[in-house]
């Protein structure tokens, strides 16, 4: 209780205050134009450049990555710096046992091309999981089934020309953007390394489809650009990079550039690029730009870049600084980066006098504690906003632990709502990358290594409302190593990625790197998901399109008026969900009657909300998520739940009692249609006559009753006319009399009994 109360105590004092000192605002050094742009033909007939065929001049190939640059600064160091005391740690493993162990669990490319570390990324879209590593890449769906690759990066490149043609230089991106339903691949080009000019290559998909065609771009940078992050945003695709100068490498400062977005998704030859060029003596040093997940964010929201500074380097306190991006593409020299918002964290030690340990070799791993790692994310909860991110530090002994934090900003400006430092025991755990769910958990996966355990991989996690600055949850295996990697550059990541399924915002995906047989640069990958939620399956029908004999007519979506995305941001439900499908997923998923629109409830009191979730409806009543087969999944613990069912024009319902409801593998189940007892209140169904029972049609307007108005206001003005509409109470396109005949005016008076 002692330590708790300190750490709260700490939290309080630290994330209160915010040093707004010494910000600036800094107009664009210039806005350039690409060097080369084309279209691609579809990737699936594009030649492929077979992984390995590029291979490295020696067996022990590092891909560069210059650190090191505030070294000097560490000169300064004192000893009462050296010994501050990390009052964040987690000694602990955490005792809940809810988390899954991984869903899907697969390998993913090794070292094909003789290099390393392997800068291991991934993302997932509603249909594909696509990793990318120094120097290769492949295509999976979902299950782990392989639909392309591996092969070289540059063959995504072949064919785009001079200066880059053929090379394959590293420090691989890849991301999927939700919103816009594509993907997004980029990595350096050095052709004249050491000396310039450099080039970042982007490439953007045509449509959501990775096999089809590709718009390319390729941006000349001055300097060599180094150690490239991207983020996703509403108004650019944003960029930072370590700039170290042409011929001599020497550090010469950051770069921040913005790609314009909307210009990329059309794939206009003319895409701009905004950049901003910090010197060598300016302070920012490896910024992450945020990645939103979720709800993109309000209007005219900068982009918020972050890093860390230690205060061995010689500074007053351990601190995140944040800069904010804002592009104005009508009149690009508007544009501003404006900072730094210091932010003061619990101490911490980022130096490493040795580095992480491995058993049966004197070679050690890089810590790559210099710096913040991958993923900045970003959600919009409507009243706050969040970023979570993550670095290694030494907790002593040289062991490395994951500090992470949870920023919020409520409208007064961002501060560290929680951080805590993860190492529950004498194995170090580093080169992290965390992520929320959408419905506010971490999970945060890691490598583990030490003298008795071989380079591995795990993951932890926590709950929105557990203890602030704890990983609660019981910690997990996605693969154990059998081996160590003895190359004498010891170079490891220099990144993974935590990413969250846009299917259902409740599933994570993680990959990294570990070792299975010991070598110089052995290094294997491994693919995972996992999830701190519970799978929910629901049966419901609706009165308007039952046909009889279960189930229920699917004209809407024969008739291609089904929207691609969810239909509740109403007036009156006003759910203001981003979940959406692709545009030909009704074609592919002919048994889906409409969206539909489930809500949990706490098994204390049946009128707290606690999740909302919008589905799909089946011909037979099922209810399902947006890849149209999986039961809805929810990011909450296992508990006691009201379930309730909506539906834009039928009266909504709720289960009788709370339904008991076990985390996942276990698979929940909650029939509506078999009784009338399964809803909450007297007669809250229909009753179809042939044992089923369904949630009632008429209320037009979604306001919960059924009354003259669903009549006169809504379905009168549409009578004869076709579409997705409210008035249409059978849904079956149409909007005719027996549609005001048959279903309003039987049940004219008819309310939900949902409190």
């Amino acid at each position: 209780m002692k330590n708790f109360f300190i750490y709260c105590l700490f939290l309080v004092i630290t994330c209160v205050y915010v040093a707004y000192s010494q910000q600036k605002r800094v107009p664009p050094s210039k806005t350039i134009l690409p060097f080369k742009f084309d279209k691609t033909i579809p990737l699936r007939e594009m030649k492929k450049v077979p992984s390995g065929s590029v291979k490295a001049e020696s067996e022990e190939h590092e891909v560069p990555n210059k650190d090191g640059v505030k070294k000097p600064i560490v000169q300064k160091q004192t000893q009462n710096m050296l010994n501050s005391v990390d009052h964040s740690i987690q000694s602990q493993i955490g005792e809940l046992n809810s988390i899954s162990s991984p869903i899907k669990n697969w390998d993913g490319i090794t070292n094909l091309n003789g290099v390393y570390p392997p800068d291991t990324e991934g993302d997932v879209s509603p249909d594909y999981y696509i990793q990318m590593v120094n120097l290769s890449f492949q295509i999976w769906d979902k299950s782990g089934n392989s639909l392309y690759g591996p092969v070289a990066n540059n063959t995504l490149w072949n064919g785009f020309g001079d200066p880059w043609d053929g090379s394959n230089d590293g420090d691989p991106v890849v991301l999927y953007d939700k919103v816009a339903d594509r993907w997004i691949f980029s990595q350096f080009a050095l052709p004249n390394y050491p000396k310039g000019p450099f080039y970042v290559l982007i490439a953007v998909t045509e449509t959501g489809d990775p096999l089809g065609s590709w718009y390319r771009y390729g941006f000349e940078f001055d300097d060599m650009p180094d150690y490239p992050k991207f983020g996703i945003w509403s108004d650019g695709y944003y960029l930072t990079v370590n700039k170290f100068s042409s011929g001599s490498l020497s550090w010469n400062g950051v770069s921040v550039a913005v790609f314009n977005r909307d210009e990329m998704l059309a794939g206009s030859p003319a895409a701009r690029m905004v950049i901003w060029n910090f010197s060598a003596g300016d302070d920012p040093w490896s910024m992450l730009p945020s990645n939103f997940d979720g709800s993109p964010p309000p209007d005219g929201t900068p982009n918020y870049m972050v890093y860390m500074n230690d205060d061995a380097w010689g500074y007053p306190s351990d601190q995140l600084r944040i800069f904010e991006c804002h592009v104005d593409w009508n009149t690009t020299a508007n544009s501003t980066l404006t900072g730094p918002t210091i932010l003061t964290t619990s101490s911490f030690n980022s130096t490493f006098t040795s580095n992480i340990s491995q058993p049966g070799t004197s070679r050690r791993l890089d810590p790559l504690s210099s710096r913040l790692l991958f993923r900045l994310q970003y959600r919009n909860f409507g009243t706050y906003q969040t970023l979570v991110t993550n670095q290694t530090v030494n907790v002593g002994s040289n062991i490395g632990g994951v500090r992470w934090y949870e920023l919020h900003d409520s409208g007064g400006g961002w501060s560290i709502y929680q951080q805590g430092t993860y190492q529950p025991g004498s194995d170090s755990r580093w080169m992290g990358s965390i992520a929320m769910d959408g419905y506010g958990n971490l999970a945060l996966g890691y490598s583990i290594s030490s003298s008795t355990v071989y380079p591995s991989i795990k993951y932890v996690g926590r709950y929105k409302n557990d203890p602030l600055g704890q990983m609660t949850v019981t910690e997990q295996t996605v693969m154990s190593g059998s081996g160590s990697q003895t190359g004498t550059a010891g170079r490891w990541g220099d990144y993974s990625t935590m990413s969250v399924d846009p299917i259902d915002d409740a599933t994570f995906w993680y990959t990294t790197e570990y070792v299975q047989t010991t070598g110089t640069a052995n290094w294997k990958t491994r693919i995972a998901s996992f999830t701190l939620g519970f799978d929910l399956s629901i049966k419901v029908f609706l009165e308007g399109p039952y046909v009889g004999s279960s189930s229920m007519n699917t004209s809407l979506n024969s008739t291609g008026y089904i929207p691609t995305q969810q239909p509740f941001n109403l007036s009156s439900l006003t759910y203001n969900g981003v979940e959406k499908v692709n545009n030909n997923f009704f074609i592919a998923h002919h048994d889906i009657v409409d969206w539909i629109l489930v809500e949990l409830r706490t098994g204390t009191s049946s009128s707290t909300i606690v999740a909302q979730r919008a589905g799909l409806l089946k011909s037979d009543g099922t209810i399902v998520g947006l890849d149209g087969t999986s039961p809805l999944r929810f990011g909450l613990p296992p508990g006691n739940y009201y379930v309730v069912v909506r539906h834009r024009n039928h009266l909504a319902v709720m289960s009788s009692l709370a339904v008991t409801i076990a985390s996942y593998p276990a698979i929940n189940f909650y029939d509506f249609t078999i009784s009338q007892t399964q809803a909450y209140g007297t007669n809250s169904l229909a009753d179809f006559g042939d044992g089923n029972y369904g949630m009632i049609a008429g209320d037009g307007n979604g306001n919960g009753q059924i009354q003259n108005n669903d009549s006169e206001n809504i379905w009168k003005p549409n009578n004869g006319t076709s579409g997705y509409k409210n008035a249409d109470y059978n849904l079956n396109g149409q909007i005719q009399n027996n549609d005001n005949e048959n279903f309003w005016k039987p049940n004219n008076g008819k309310g939900s009994l949902v409190p």
